[in-house]
């Protein structure tokens, strides 16, 4: 559940990255600037930003749950259960 909530809020900050990114006072920087690539800046500009919150999206969207919780039933011990009870194989 927590980890759930982690992902929501990251995904809320690169939304609001995302809303930054696309608006006025950056746009304005690259609407008169010269060629990127070949292509004018403001399309190159667009592109670019665009690929990046969709990989950056991506990752945080598959990110599995923290180190601790992956390995927190490989730490509790070596045993087995056998018929109801519970033997160690130490």
């Amino acid at each position: 559940m927590l980890h759930r909530n982690l992902i929501g809020q990251r995904l809320l900050a690169l939304c609001l990255l995302g809303w930054l990114l696309f608006n006025y006072p950056l746009l304005a920087l690259f609407g008169g600037a010269g060629d990127w690539f070949g292509l004018p800046a403001i399309y190159a500009y667009l592109f670019i930003a665009w690929a990046l919150l969709i990989v950056l999206m991506a990752w945080v969207a598959e990110q599995r749950p923290d180190r601790q919780r992956r390995t927190a039933p490989a730490q509790r011990g070596h045993q087995a259960t056998v018929a109801g009870g519970s033997v160690s194989s130490d």
